[in-house]
Parts: structure tokens; C-alpha cells; sequence
């Protein structure tokens, strides 16, 4: 099994051979439809997905659906966005391996060791979540953990719409899966000019943004003045994630919730929706008051 080991941080990936890995990021066509009208069949590329356990220092933490690329980085985005891990040194070691092939399609297992203060964390988290059943909410103890409150986010400018619209002509040209499947979510992290630096692309909306934030450490530009473009709907876990991975400006191309405005307004992230044929809506700044119970 080959290794190799990121020079921005202690992490050691094994996988079974890079061409295995990256033949996973490309489409698959699969034979068999036929159209509703006419008898006549065709094929189509569609998305890749594969299951993936992620194991914390050897005990199951989660099994995601992902788009089998970037998957180290989406580890430490996943780990950051989640709060188990406050900045990818925590993560002193990484591996991937292939557990088997289910529905002719690979199984995938991360096994992250954390360092100790990520991991007392993180056992206090499972500790407020085991036994807990009938509550509607995942085990989930009180509403203060559904909702947790987010991190206030430091001040910055809101992108123009000049910039806004030389993001959004960009889009096509930073989703080669998504333009040949069609069926992918993509985070982008543009600028304040509006050029985009980078694009991460999942079946998932959550996974797409954690890929984003875990390259955006590993580049070590978390920090750098820009946005984060969505290509969904907002809902209250990305302003979630947003808020812990310190990102200030959020776009999304789907209508937010009204959850996540609320959050947002409380945290004081710059969310905005970027429609197809209206002008940009602002529902939140930095400059927001959080809300306060009389």
C-alpha cells in the first residue's frame, strides 16, 4: 500500500495506489436508461460517490458520502468545521484505506489520531451525546446544542457587485465535474476582485465547503480576505462551519433559510444570495447587532 506524507502537515496518507484514487474523481457512466417517451436508451456521466469511515484515534466517529477527491482535506475541514479540532496541528496522524468494494463501488476508511487536547474535546462531545434517544434531534441533549452559538466573526468589507459578477462568469470554468455530471455542489474561494483561487467539488454541499476550509489550511490562507461561494441553498450548518473555520463572507446561489440569517445576523457573518436574474441580496453584515432576549 503506497504513502506519502504532506509536507504542510504530519499527516500520512496510505491508498491503495494514486491511480486508484484519482480514477475515483473522475465520472462514471453507467449503461441502462431509456427515456420516457420512446423506447430508445442512452448513458450519461455521473458523479462518483463512495462511502467513508472516519475513526478517531480507533473509535468510529462517522460515515460520510463523499466525491472520492480531496480527501485529506476534507478531513481537516470536516474536523474544523465540526469543532473537534481547532487548527490542523491536532491532527497528528492520517491514513486512508480501502475496506472493500460495496455495490461494486470502493469503501473507504480515515483513520485520524488526534493529539490529546482534541481528543479530550472530542470525548466530552460524545460524552453529551451517548444515550440520548426519542428527542427528534440525532441525540442531541437541549436546543443549545442544536444550536450552538457561534464564534463573532472579525469585520470585513462586503464584496461589489462588480466582483460578485466576475465571480459568478467564473463558475462554469471551476467545475469540470460538475459541467460533465451535473449532479455536484461546489465551494469557491474568491478574492475581494472576485477571482476565484480555489474550487473544491462534492456531492455534498457540507463536504464541498469542508474540502474548501481543510485546503484553505492547508495552504495556511485561512485568514485571507475574501469570500466563499456556494453553489446551494444556505442553511444554519454552513454559517455554522463558517463561523469556526473564522471565514467572513459568505455567497451562496440558493435562497438562505430563515435560521441561517438569524445565526448569521448573531455571528456577524456578511451572507449574501447571489440570484440568477436579480441584483445580489444582502441578508447579513458584519455590522449586524446580534439579537438580544429582553
Amino acid at each position: 500500500m503506497a504513502a506519502r506524507r504532506l509536507s504542510t502537515l504530519a499527516i500520512t496518507i496510505q491508498l491503495p495506489s494514486p491511480s486508484v484514487v484519482m480514477s475515483h474523481c473522475q465520472p462514471e457512466t453507467l449503461p441502462g436508461y431509456h427515456y420516457v417517451a420512446t423506447a430508445a436508451g442512452d448513458s450519461h456521466a455521473l458523479a462518483n460517490e463512495v462511502p467513508l469511515a472516519i475513526l478517531l484515534n480507533g473509535v468510529s466517529h462517522a460515515v460520510m458520502m463523499v466525491s472520492p477527491c480531496q480527501l485529506d482535506e476534507f478531513i481537516t475541514g470536516f474536523l474544523v468545521s465540526e469543532g473537534i479540532i481547532k487548527h490542523p496541528r491536532e491532527i497528528h496522524d492520517l491514513e486512508f484505506h480501502r475496506q472493500g468494494e460495496a455495490l461494486e463501488a470502493d469503501t473507504l476508511e480515515a483513520r485520524v489520531t488526534l493529539g490529546n487536547g482534541a481528543h479530550y474535546r472530542w470525548k466530552e462531545h460524545r460524552r453529551s451525546l451517548a444515550g440520548r434517544t426519542g428527542c427528534g434531534l440525532c441525540g442531541i441533549e437541549s436546543l443549545a446544542q442544536a444550536l450552538p452559538q457561534v464564534p463573532r466573526l472579525p469585520a470585513a468589507p462586503l464584496p461589489s457587485v462588480t466582483a460578485l459578477e466576475k465571480l459568478y462568469r467564473q463558475l462554469p470554468d471551476w467545475q469540470p465535474l460538475g459541467q460533465e455530471c451535473g449532479s455536484l455542489h461546489a465551494a469557491f474561494f474568491a478574492d475581494l476582485d472576485g477571482q476565484i483561487l480555489h474550487a473544491c467539488e462534492d456531492v455534498g454541499r457540507h463536504n464541498a465547503l469542508d474540502k474548501l476550509i481543510g485546503t484553505l489550511l492547508h495552504q495556511k490562507s485561512p485568514s485571507a480576505p475574501g469570500m466563499v461561494l456556494m453553489t446551494s441553498r444556505c442553511s444554519i450548518e454552513l454559517v455554522q462551519k463558517m463561523g469556526r473555520a473564522s471565514l467572513p463572507t459568505l455567497v451562496t446561489l440558493g435562497a438562505p433559510t430563515g435560521l441561517a440569517v438569524r445565526q448569521a445576523r448573531e455571528a456577524g457573518l456578511n451572507l449574501l444570495h447571489l440570484p440568477r436574474k436579480q441584483s445580489p441580496r444582502v441578508y447579513s453584515t458584519s455590522e449586524s447587532e446580534p439579537h438580544h432576549d429582553d
